[in-house]
């Protein structure tokens, strides 16, 4: 595994870095903590600035306006822009567009790209994955899937009860999974257009975190007309197409989580560092110490164990059980971090003097989306057990 940077690629993340410190961090001012959005003359202000300073969609290939970044060099960057939660969304390379725009890029044709993929590079609309659905529906485990697709002519008509679809509320198309026919073995994934007939957007679901741009949204389709044009990829490949996404955008959470859980620490190091009690400083004590030691320690791993993933992602290898390594660890690691930053910060890291109450109160979903804890261990587990994996 080589983890040599070249240097262009740390040029880049030098940007990404000043871009936080000096664009980002500032602009957090205006962030509604209860929602997490901003005024939107005030994103697009930002957004002008981040396509000047070269750091608009960093993810993409040179020819499709992005940076050409492998896997690897896409961590690096990711895990500094990652530091504000902002940062990502005003450079277009945020969740689930991101995601989005990878999986457009491999498998949508030129009429569905220059419809969708081209706009939501430009940033000029929004988008959302459309899987989870309320029980018995899929979640964790997507045998369970309901959303059903019916072939009617030249057209498909689809039904089903979708929610937590990140990003619903405004977006302008959705990539919906669903079954065809109720044959799980040919999902499918079909471009849903929000002006639909039969779509329904019900609401935005409240949840302990922040909405972020588009909310956490239940979702109804009832007899929508999807054209066949409309099919991403080939009717059957729902499942292979949903893991082309999903091992990345895993992957590029772990790398934005990694960043935000060094900014908790940061900004409990500055704390720590002027406090005074006890005749010293805070930071002089021991116990104090050993908390900054153990997030180091966890942060180190977890940005190599995404590091190793992504290496492999991009040699073509089979990387589902690294990513799973990585998933785990870094969404507990996240969790972790921000609660000794509060802690080490006592009632100013309670309140909202210090945006850390923000970070906690996101972070907690780290442990659930693209898969809980718990299916990745179960996952990593299995592999063990059938000797595909080595301890």
């Amino acid at each position: 595994m080589d983890l040599s940077i070249p240097k262009e690629v740390e040029e880049i993340r030098a940007k990404a870095k000043a871009f936080v410190e000096e664009v980002a961090i500032p602009a957090e001012d205006h962030y509604d903590y209860d929602h997490g959005r901003m005024p939107e003359p005030i994103v697009q202000k930002l957004r002008e600035e981040a396509k000047k300073r070269g750091l608009w969609t960093a993810h993409l290939p040179k020819s499709e306006g992005g940076l050409g970044l492998d896997l690897v060099g896409t961590a690096l960057v990711f895990s500094e822009l990652g530091r504000s939660p902002i940062a990502p969304y005003l450079c277009n390379c945020d969740a689930p567009d991101e995601g989005n725009m990878h999986l457009l890029h491999l498998a949508a044709n030129a009429e569905q790209k220059k419809k969708y993929y081209h706009p939501l590079v430009e940033g000029k609309i929004r988008s959302g994955f459309a899987m989870t659905e309320p029980p018995p529906g899929a979640g964790s485990d997507p045998t369970t899937l309901s959303t059903n697709a019916e072939k009617d002519g030249d057209h498909y008509i689809l039904n089903g009860h979708k929610w937590y679809c990140t990003g619903a509320n405004g977006a302008s198309f959705l990539i919906v999974m669903s079954k065809v026919n109720d044959s799980f073995r040919r999902t499918s994934m079909f471009l849903v257009p929000t002006d639909a007939p039969g779509y329904t957007m019900v609401q935005e679901i409240g949840v302990l975190g922040s909405h972020g741009p588009g909310g956490h949204c239940e979702l109804k389709f009832e007899n929508v007309k999807v054209h066949e044009s409309q099919v991403l990829g080939k009717i059957g490949e729902g499942f292979r197409l949903s893991q082309e996404r999903l091992g990345p955008a895993r992957l590029t959470h772990c790398m934005r989580w990694i960043g935000l859980a060094r900014r908790s620490m940061e900004i409990a190091r500055e704390y720590a560092i002027k406090r005074e009690l006890f005749g010293g400083k805070l930071s002089d004590h021991q116990g104090i110490q050993w908390m900054f030691a153990e997030s180091a320690l966890e942060i180190e791993s977890g940005f190599l164990l995404t590091l190793k993933a992504a290496d492999i992602l991009r040699k073509n290898g089979d990387a589902r059980q690294a990513v799973s390594l990585a998933k785990w660890q870094v969404s507990e690691t996240l969790n972790k971090c921000i609660d000794r930053a509060i802690q080490i910060c006592g009632s100013h890291g309670f309140s909202r003097y210090l945006k850390l109450e923000l970070f906690y109160r996101d972070a907690r979903a780290a442990r659930i989306a693209d898969g809980p804890t718990e299916t990745h261990k179960m996952v990593i587990g299995r592999n063990l057990m059938s000797g595909k994996e080595n301890f």
